[in-house]
């Protein structure tokens, strides 16, 4: 985004040089020295000092730079420690060479160089482009800029430094790492006879019976609904709609003491949905009060999402995130919310649960009705999680 610069105010943003400073107080000295000596050229060259100082000054103060920067950042969302190119583009009015650097957090780290010497930026010039890349170590939303240029006299005397242009942000996501996915369960309608497969990705297979036919392997029979029926029946599968897998990430500042467990729950959440997603499984994520039906929606999310107090408890989010239309809730929680997970709700007809405590010390639960509870070990890479 383009931003102008804004006039110099004064002579806030103009500063000495270290050269500066020795001109202006060898002057001064100067100055007491030849009044209390009646030394005339001592005085000449002391007055010439001072002269030079002001001299410095006006040159920076007098004609201000006037530039316009433009910022193209690509990728604006990226994962961790992946490149990101940053362009940037001044165009209009600064006499002379600016000395710039890019304004950076110590989050990332920068190959090539973003900071250099700008030349004399004029009307009748193309614009003048500067490239530099980086990569972030942690997510979040990373800010980048504000240009800091700084304007200096040709006898290096003073300087003037100023921000230019405004401040984009880069998107970085949580780690991402291969994972596996949330249990498959069969369950078995004792009535009809037919059961359900719900799968890790969101595939959900119903097993029905129909008439024998010759071929047929024996092991497929259905006894049960042969009895019933009084002829020869034979399971098969045939696919049904595709639920869809929630994510319930507990943000209560009360249930994470230990930052880094948090952290890890957090790429662990982000590594189910972008399984899920790689599958065309549909995702729904709660982190706090928002629901996000899209993965990539999600991630973004989960790039910034912080322990926060007053944070909804996760039976209260469950109210929007355990529909009719997800088969696989996933609620992953801290050491302060193992009390919680046994007073979790019963899930709708059909919906199975899993609960994730991420923990450095091995927590005891009695999982409630209809779900299963998992320690996390947070020591342990993400990539090693798995369901018991």
């Amino acid at each position: 985004m383009a931003r102008p610069t804004e006039p110099l105010s004064g002579l806030k943003t103009v500063r000495l040089t270290a050269r500066g400073g020795v001109f202006l107080g060898a002057g001064f000295v100067g100055l007491i020295v030849a009044y209390a000596a009646g030394w005339p050229a001592l005085l000449a060259v002391s007055l010439f000092l001072f002269g030079a100082v002001l001299a410095g000054v006006g040159a920076v103060v007098v004609s201000p730079a006037a530039l316009v920067i433009e910022r193209r950042i690509e990728p604006p969302v990226v994962e961790q420690r992946r490149p990101v190119q940053v362009r940037l583009t001044a165009r209009g009015q600064a006499a002379g060479a600016l000395e710039w650097s890019e304004d950076l957090p110590r989050s990332v780290v920068v190959t090539g160089h973003a900071e250099g010497v700008l030349p004399a930026v004029r009307p009748d010039r193309p614009s003048q482009l500067i490239d530099y890349s980086f990569a972030a170590r942690t997510r979040g939303s990373v800010p980048i800029g504000p240009l800091r240029i700084a304007r200096t006299d040709p006898l290096g005397l003073a300087t003037t430094r100023r921000r230019v242009g405004g401040v984009d942000h880069v998107t970085v996501l949580p780690g991402i790492h291969p994972v596996e996915l949330p249990f498959a369960v069969r369950r078995n309608d004792p009535d009809s006879g037919a059961s359900t497969v719900f799968g890790a990705v969101g595939d959900q297979l119903d097993i029905v019976a129909r008439g024998y036919r010759a071929g047929d392997p024996m092991r497929n029979m259905d006894w049960r609904a042969t009895a019933r029926r009084g002829e020869l029946m034979v399971r098969t599968e045939t696919a049904a709609t595709t639920a869809a897998t929630g994510l319930l990430l507990d943000v209560r500042q009360e249930v994470w003491p230990d930052s880094t467990a948090f952290e890890w729950a957090v790429d662990y959440a982000a590594s189910l949905i972008a399984a899920l997603d790689e599958r065309h499984a549909p995702v729904r994520l709660a982190a706090g009060r928002t629901t996000m039906t899209d993965a990539i929606a999600g991630l973004v999310a989960l790039a910034t999402v912080h322990p926060s107090s007053g944070a909804a408890q996760p039976s209260e989010l469950l109210r929007d995130l355990a529909t009719v239309d997800v088969q696989v809730v996933h609620v992953i929680t801290g050491p302060g919310g193992a009390p919680d997970v046994t007073r979790l709700p019963p899930l709708p007809t059909g919906a199975l649960g899993i609960a994730s405590v991420v923990a450095r010390r091995a927590v005891q639960l009695d999982p409630p009705l209809g779900w299963q509870v998992v320690q996390r070990d947070s020591n342990a890479p993400v990539g090693t999680a798995h369901d018991a």
